[in-house]
């Protein structure tokens, strides 16, 4: 049966016939985009690269400004082309749905005084996703033959080793991603092996927005692709 648009004749006929229930379940699953976690249910969820897809929807005012006049005062820079997460956006809302309303409220108490311009939306998921500290400006992941997917991004320094920010950042994904496997969390670990972790990061960055060109450090081989050291 054709989920498409439906003209008020064939809606009516479709409620007699399965319920009000069924044809409200329809309409919605035709409003659906796919986006990052959507696929077959034995795919993972795996969808591409789902945290760098094109789609806008994830990003605050604040951080679609700042990326837009960052693109602009360096408009032939290939290396200034799009946002990366250094923690997958992907990654967020599975970490939260194990929380608690308590620890999602101190996330937001912690890290709004870090990241202003994020936590000024009551969404945590979405403060989380636009948190700059989380940023990396690099190319486009189809011009990158490192590109992660849906797996952690660090910045690089010049010789290769995790810069300081990333290494918190890192710290926060290995444990996110236990707890979400574990599907539970512990008061400590929470706020030991996340909150402080993410506040260290957001630290270093500083409150503003900030998204600086200048953080990635990319080497180009021969094909003409970038990779971090």
């Amino acid at each position: 049966m054709s989920a498409g648009p439906q003209p008020p004749g064939a809606l009516l006929a479709l409620q007699r016939s399965i319920g009000n229930a069924a044809v409200a379940a329809m309409i919605e699953r035709s409003r659906h985009e796919h986006g990052p976690g959507c696929g077959p249910a034995d795919s993972g969820g795996a969808v591409g690269v789902v945290q760098r897809a094109k789609k806008k929807d994830w990003k605050l005012g604040s951080t679609s400004n700042e990326l837009a006049a960052v693109k602009t005062a360096h408009s032939s820079d290939p290396l200034v082309d799009t946002l990366h997460h250094i923690i997958p956006k992907s990654l967020f809302q599975p970490f939260l749905a194990v929380l608690t309303p308590a620890q999602e409220q101190q996330i937001s108490t912690t890290l709004a005084p870090l990241a202003p311009k994020a936590f000024g939306t009551s969404d945590v998921d979405k403060a989380l996703k636009n948190m700059p500290a989380n940023f990396r400006v690099g190319p486009r992941p189809e011009d990158r033959t490192d590109d992660p997917g849906d797996g952690l991004d660090l910045n690089k320094d010049a010789k290769g080793n995790t810069t300081p920010r990333s290494a918190e950042l890192e710290n926060a994904f290995n444990y996110m991603t236990a707890a979400i496997n574990a599907g539970t969390v512990t008061q400590a670990d929470f706020e030991s092996k996340f909150l402080a972790p993410v506040e260290a990061a957001c630290k270093l960055h500083g409150t503003l927005v900030d998204i600086d060109p200048a953080r990635g450090t990319w080497l180009q081989d021969t094909s003409g692709k970038y990779h971090m050291p």
